[in-house]
């Protein structure tokens, strides 16, 4: 007789939207914290001129901190609604989302936007989020066309908004003219295409394939 074993299940290797929700909250609270605490945001913005090291942890660092109020307000709020969304598509890939867009986009900042001498900013994590999410859309298992059709126009509105940052050096929603920074749209769109690859390249969380789920105002950037 051919024992009985149990059907592995999610829980057997940790549940991905559970631990995505615990990292999205801890963001959430860091985010919210660091502003109430004397010079943090400076401390842990990106800087350029510093050691590698610091630079290092810096990029990471610098994405939870902003320049301003309503600079925070508009990325936490596109933040907790894009991770939102990122867990019942792709729960398996947000962690990996979210560690590529954090190491990569500073590093782009530090190559290739020379003019800015310190980085702040959510809005490349939302970034990558939302990259993840057309991923999600594109892969959904119903296969539907309407969900494909979805995931174009985001990704149309998402040039179009960056287009139009390039264009005007100011962003959509923050106006610039009461903030001492420039939107780095590199950063955004590096931030895209992490949250796309991060979809796409082969990663399990839980050993369960996604398919088999259910759907200085020159030398400041901000993202």
């Amino acid at each position: 007789m051919t024992p009985l074993i149990p059907k592995q299940t999610k829980n057997d290797k940790g549940d991905p939207t559970r631990a995505g929700l615990l990292l999205a909250l801890g963001i959430t609270l860091a985010v919210l914290i660091i502003p109430w605490i004397p010079e943090a945001a400076t401390t842990l913005q990106w800087q350029r001129g510093e050691s590698a090291l610091v630079r290092l942890l810096g990029g990471i660092t610098s994405h939870l901190t902003h320049w301003s109020w309503d600079h925070l307000i508009w990325d936490l709020a596109a933040f907790v609604t894009l991770s939102f969304a990122s867990l019942r598509l792709l729960p398996e890939r947000y962690p990996l989302c979210l560690l590529l867009a954090a190491v990569i986009i500073p590093m782009e900042i530090g190559l290739c936007q020379l003019s800015l001498e310190t980085y702040r900013g959510l809005s490349g994590i939302d970034s990558a989020l939302f990259g993840l999410i057309l991923v999600g859309l594109w892969r959904s298992p119903t296969g539907s066309t309407m969900s494909r059709l979805i995931a174009i126009g985001g990704g149309a509105l998402f040039v179009i908004k960056s287009i139009y940052e390039l264009m005007t050096l100011d962003t959509l929603f923050i106006s610039n003219s009461t903030h001492d920074f420039v939107p780095a749209v590199s950063a955004h769109l590096t931030g895209m295409l992490c949250g796309l690859l991060a979809g796409k390249v082969p990663w399990q969380f839980t050993g369960h394939h996604p398919e088999d789920r259910r759907p200085d105002l020159v030398s400041r950037g901000e993202a």
